[in-house]
Order: structure tokens, then C-alpha cells, then sequence
């Protein structure tokens, strides 16, 4: 029994309002035991949203034409907005075009995950399961270890990250410490943290909007009825919101995972 319809049935009964929690708007289906919980719902919307951007790249170059069609075209859109306003403006023409696609699929992912928060019947964000920011970060955070230590050396991108030339040799205590923790240990927290985070807090205020209103409809009454209607308005308005916002961090963090590559592929801090 999912919370929304817990809830019509205490209203019916006269029971009382019973406030979203965790387990209700995230783990209501969910499976195992102890710590290793996982929602059946989040893991189905997870690989349908991999076969669906698929099967859009594959049918948007099936044929390609000089002249594209709609399909063509959308597929080129997309591509091109992330390899021109992200992976060439921040990356530059060569290291831009490499990297294009990657941030691309990015890109692609983590859009299409969370905009299952405002598809009826799906109406849940795979990026607000702590799981799936977390593994997406780790994976930008290990090519920008990579291609750093694979172009300046272990020690040199070590030096590259965490020294800064030019300042007194006394300020180096301090800043070392400061840098290493910035570049090297916070980066993919702070890029996990800021997409689950507004996924996360999105989803509940839609939750709370719909529950409060279907609670004080299914209690009857022309005064229940009337307050009701704020808080349908309010679900409505931050359905448009969540879309803005699903769109707004499927870019950053795109544009910061490209940010971070480019760091790590500089000459210099």
C-alpha cells in the first residue's frame, strides 16, 4: 500500500493525517532487509530510462541525413548543446570533442532519471535514491583522477592540485591541507550531495502537496474541500518547478564534472 492511498483510506475512516515520511514516498515497494534496502519501482524506472535514451541515439542516427528529420534533429540538439555549451566551452576544440560524448551520456542519464518525478504513474526521481548521485560522482571522480595522474604523473597532479605557486612558503601549512580536501576528498561528495539533495527535497514537497490534498478530500465537508484546493495548486505549480529543477542539475552537474576534467588536464592550478 503506497502512502497515498494509506491515506484515503484514514480519511475514510475518520483516521489521522499521517505525514510522508522516507518509507513511504521512496521505499514503499521496497526489498532486503537490514541496511541493504532497494526499491523495486526506482531499479525498473533506472533500467527503463537507460533503454529509452538507447533506443532515442539509436533511432535518432538510424538515418542520417544532410537535411535531418525530427527525430535527427532532436537527437543533434541535445548532443550538440552538451559538446558545445559544456565539453568545447570548458574543455576546449580537442579535449572538448573527446569528452563531448561522455558528458553527453551524462548528461542524457540524469536528466531523463530525474524527470520520472513528474511522469504520471513513474512520479518518483531515481536521483533521489542516495545510491545513484553517489555512483555517478565516484565515476567522475575516478576519470578525474585518472586522466590527471595519466597526463602529470602521481606526483605531479598531486602537486598540481594541492600546490599553489607563488605565495610564501609559511602559507603552504595551511593551504596544502585546504586544497587536498577541495580538490581531491569533497569533490564528488559535494556532487552527489547537490543532485540527490534537490531531487530529493523536490519529490517530498510534491508528496506532501498531493497527500495533504487528497487527506482533506477524502474527509468531506465543503470547507475540507475548499482547502484542499490550495494545496492541488501548490502540487501543480511544483511540478513545473521540479521540472525546471531536473533539467537545471542534469546541466551543473554536467558542467561540473566537465570543470573538474579540465583541472586535471591543466598545466598549471
Amino acid at each position: 500500500m503506497t502512502l497515498l492511498s494509506a491515506v484515503m483510506l484514514a480519511a475514510q475512516e475518520g483516521g489521522e493525517f499521517e505525514a510522508p515520511t522516507v518509507e513511504h514516498s521512496f521505499f514503499f515497494d521496497k526489498v532486503g532487509q537490514g541496511e541493504v534496502v532497494s526499491s523495486v519501482k526506482a531499479m525498473v524506472l533506472l533500467g527503463l530510462g537507460v533503454i529509452l535514451i538507447m533506443a532515442f541515439y539509436l533511432a535518432a542516427s538510424r538515418k542520417s541525413a544532410i537535411v535531418p528529420g525530427k527525430l535527427q534533429f532532436a537527437g543533434e540538439s541535445a548532443y550538440g548543446f552538451v559538446r558545445n555549451g559544456v565539453a568545447i566551452e570548458i574543455l576546449g576544440g580537442a579535449n572538448g570533442r573527446k569528452w563531448a560524448g561522455f558528458l553527453a551520456t551524462l548528461f542524457s542519464f540524469i536528466i531523463i532519471q530525474n524527470l520520472w518525478g513528474i511522469v504520471p504513474l513513474a512520479q518518483m526521481p531515481v536521483t533521489s535514491h542516495f545510491a545513484i548521485p553517489v555512483l555517478l560522482a565516484l565515476t567522475v571522480w575516478f576519470l578525474y583522477m585518472f586522466v590527471g595522474i595519466q597526463k602529470h604523473g602521481f606526483f605531479g597532479f598531486f602537486k598540481l592540485m594541492c600546490y599553489i605557486p607563488g605565495i610564501p612558503v609559511a602559507m603552504h601549512l595551511l593551504l596544502i591541507p585546504i586544497e587536498f580536501l577541495s580538490n581531491i576528498i569533497l569533490r564528488p561528495f559535494t556532487l552527489a550531495i547537490r543532485l540527490f539533495a534537490n531531487m530529493f527535497a523536490g519529490h517530498m514537497l510534491i508528496t506532501i502537496a498531493a497527500v495533504g490534498t487528497l487527506y482533506l478530500w477524502g474527509e468531506g465537508g465543503v470547507l475540507n474541500y475548499i482547502l484542499g484546493v490550495l494545496p492541488f495548486i501548490g502540487s501543480l505549480g511544483l511540478v513545473f518547478f521540479e521540472l525546471l529543477i531536473a533539467s537545471l542539475q542534469a546541466y551543473v552537474f554536467a558542467l561540473l564534472a566537465a570543470i573538474y576534467l579540465e583541472s586535471s588536464l591543466a598545466d598549471s592550478h
